[in-house]
């Protein structure tokens, strides 16, 4: 009998120190989202990729050279987008267009909202990814142009612009 007083007052106190530290990591997210929500917004790994798997996972091309045929591939990590907390829900919602410049930023094409990521959850997000892809199929001749990729916070109404010169050949 004592063992399963024993054994139950374990249990117990297991749980407690769990929930006690989910607590405290909870804490820590909400405040990495304080300070996000006060950042600037931006992009962060942009890369050039010849393949994407997910977060942080990813194979950036040596150097910004496609070919005509090929695909433009890009991998970023939108930093500091806001997150809005309403009781204990959890919002995050932003776009991103693509264009498409020539090498003196002459707009060439556009895909007005080529992302929209609107997602909500009981739980923090810390890590976000994206990827843009354009089939080139041979249909963009050899030269040098520019990548523009426009990021917009729905919630905040910031908005942040990287734009990348690459090399058709």
């Amino acid at each position: 009998m004592k063992r399963v007083f024993w054994l139950a007052g374990l249990t117990i106190l297991a749980v407690s120190l769990s929930i006690a530290q989910d607590n405290e990591i909870l804490k820590l997210k909400e405040r990495i989202i304080e300070i996000q929500n006060k950042g600037d917004l931006g992009f962060r790994n942009f890369a050039f990729c010849s393949s994407i798997v997910a977060f942080g996972s990813y194979a950036p091309l040596p150097g910004p050279a496609l070919d005509k045929n090929g695909e433009l591939l890009v991998y970023y990590e939108p930093v500091n987008v806001f997150t809005a907390k309403k009781e204990e829900i959890y919002e995050i919602w932003y776009t991103q267009d693509m264009v498409l410049l020539d090498e003196q930023g002459k707009v060439l094409q556009e895909w007005p909202n080529a992302l929209d990521f609107h997602y909500t959850t009981r739980t923090p997000v810390m890590d976000l990814w994206a990827q843009n892809n354009i089939t080139l199929g041979g249909q963009v001749p050899a030269g040098k142009y520019k990548f523009k990729a426009v990021l917009k916070d729905k919630l905040s109404g910031r908005t942040a612009v990287k734009i990348t010169d690459f090399e058709v050949r």
